[in-house]
């Protein structure tokens, strides 16, 4: 019975052990932890890549020819009070060209004049492009607006100006109705409405110039 107790040996799996201790080290797992920190990133991105759209007010045009018809009323209605309130260089002015000796003084006293109802009138369809640009936020109503507004304003003064005593007239014998002078008046007439529109269109991009509109059309 001794001589077996001596025999038996406990079993031990050194291969087993040295195995597992001849393992490599894991590898370094940044790489793949960054690759799917990147995952979830450009899941939520894909939420924006959905066009978006921005809706346009609705009756635009109604509120571009009423801008319109209210800018040529006022630029026509100031023109006239400017010069009516100026009266006496205007009849001043008319006596020195009948007899063919305008002065320098008064010349430049009508100059000023001009220049002054002239900067009116682009402020004017300046502002009204501006509103248009606000309210209706289309390009082409804004031009729509400052051309209506150049025609009302130009055929309101030509009215006017038919008037014998109306001092605007620096003729004697007033304005008159030739198929010269009509063919003339209708082409002041067209570019007058034409530089009433490009005036107003500057107003209403500068209104319009961050919408989103218009900013989505750029990118």
């Amino acid at each position: 019975m001794q001589n077996r107790t001596d025999d038996l040996v406990i079993p031990q799996r050194p291969a087993t052990i040295e195995r597992h201790e001849q393992l490599p080290p894991p590898k370094d797992e940044a790489p793949l932890a960054k690759l799917l920190s990147l995952v979830p990133l450009r899941a939520s991105r894909s939420h924006y890549t959905f066009p978006v759209r921005f809706p346009l007010p609705q009756r635009g045009f109604s509120s571009a020819l009423i801008a319109g018809v209210m800018a040529g009323v006022l630029s026509a209605l100031l023109t006239i009070v400017i010069i009516l309130i100026n009266t006496g260089t205007f009849y001043a002015a008319r006596l020195q060209i009948a007899v063919d000796k305008l002065t320098v003084k008064t010349a430049l006293a009508l100059a000023v004049l001009e220049l002054l109802t002239f900067v009116l009138s682009l402020l004017i369809g300046f502002a009204a492009g501006f509103v248009v640009g606000r309210i209706a936020v289309r390009h082409r109503l804004g031009f729509l607006a400052g051309a209506c507004a150049g025609a009302i304003s130009f055929l309101i003064i030509f009215l006017v100006s038919l008037l014998p005593s109306y001092p605007g007239n620096l003729t004697m014998t007033g304005a008159s109705l030739t198929s010269a002078s009509l063919v003339i008046s209708f082409l002041l007439l067209c570019l007058w409405s034409l530089g009433g529109g490009l005036v107003s269109l500057f107003g209403t991009w500068v209104a319009t110039v961050r919408h989103p509109y218009y900013l989505r059309q750029r990118g």
